[in-house]
């Protein structure tokens, strides 16, 4: 039996570590991974580009992007880093770029696969780039919607791609906070009174559908499939199910990307609320994490949920910034 290739999990664009021998012992590459060949992988560093043999290659992990403000790391990241991170936990089944926007598209598989994330110049004027993006959207029979993203508090007209799309009479809504939080932070798995202990699981059960359908707006419009395709889509993720009595009472889904760990689809069946089971779930995610390495998680809630958010604050979330939806 051969050994696992330290690259194995790595690809070109990816931020990571490579730790390779050299003269008189080892060291570390960090940065942007360039191209991975047969015989080498090139690692943009801020040094300057070092090219490294895979033989001398001993360990290598994404990392996650490079923070932008001294403190924690999950405070750290900037507003643009953690929502392209935030896209591989919930990948579109499509996606495109124009300039620096990512157009998405996942068969009417909520808003946030299926809309346009703008993190920079889109290389062209803004009534161009909104004019393609409608177009793109309408080639797949889908609504023109734009997820637009700030400090907290901000507001959509202050904003000139926000401005313009409110000249077009589009509208904003779904307000949502996205919250982070260090994984160390989180408290171990604790067990219900019932002695049951969350499962995690690489796939979905039947089960776990099942419960999670029950309380989703989003499952009624669209197949089973298509869900699945989203949510298994992450280069990694776990799915939580705690079962009481023979029954599933919450579920939860948890994805690994650029050295994140992201929190969604959790589901409390409304007779089992407020009696720990959300708690029991997202310790049991933490676990997960921090088994991974994973330093930092983020996850997000809409913003008048204030039950919702009083849970996550104690268990360590806070705001790092918000977004909104603005669609025709």
């Amino acid at each position: 039996m051969t050994d696992q290739d330290p690259l194995e999990e790595l690809q070109p664009g990816m931020r990571a570590v490579v730790r390779h021998r050299i003269e008189h012992g080892v060291t570390d590459a960090l940065g942007e991974i360039v191209a991975i060949d047969a015989d080498t992988v090139s690692v943009q560093t801020r040094r300057g580009l070092e090219r490294i043999d895979r033989a001398a290659v001993v360990a290598a992990k994404e990392v996650p992007p490079r923070p932008v403000r001294r403190g924690a790391p999950h405070l750290a990241i900037s507003m643009h880093d953690l929502e392209s991170v935030m896209v591989e936990g919930w990948p579109p089944l499509e996606r495109a770029w124009l300039g620096d926007w990512l157009l998405r598209a996942g068969a009417r598989f909520t808003r946030r696969a299926n809309s346009v994330l703008p993190l920079g110049d889109p290389g062209m004027s803004l009534s161009e780039a909104i004019d393609h993006c409608e177009s793109w959207h309408d080639q797949r029979e889908l609504p023109p919607l734009f997820a637009l993203f700030g400090p907290e508090g901000f507001a959509v007209v202050e904003d000139p791609l926000g401005a313009e799309l409110l000249a077009r009479a589009y509208e904003p809504f779904g307000a949502t906070a996205v919250l982070t939080a260090a994984t160390g932070a989180l408290a171990p798995e604790i067990p219900h009174p019932s002695e049951a202990r969350v499962q995690l699981e690489s796939a979905p059960s039947p089960q776990w559908w099942d419960a999670w359908a029950a309380g989703s707006a989003s499952s009624t419009d669209v197949t089973r499939s298509t869900a699945r395709a989203v949510m298994c889509g992450s280069p990694d993720q776990l799915f939580a199910s705690l079962e009481v009595g023979g029954a599933v009472v919450g579920v939860a889904r948890v994805a690994f990307a650029q050295g994140w760990a992201g929190v969604f689809a959790l589901h409390v069946t409304p007779e089992h609320r407020r009696t720990g089971v959300a708690l029991q779930l997202m310790g049991a995610l933490g676990d997960a994490s921090r088994s991974r390495g994973i330093r930092s998680m983020y996850l997000q809630v809409l913003k008048d949920s204030l039950p919702a958010r009083g849970l996550y604050e104690r268990l360590g979330f806070s705001t790092h910034h918000e977004y909104c939806y603005v669609g025709s």
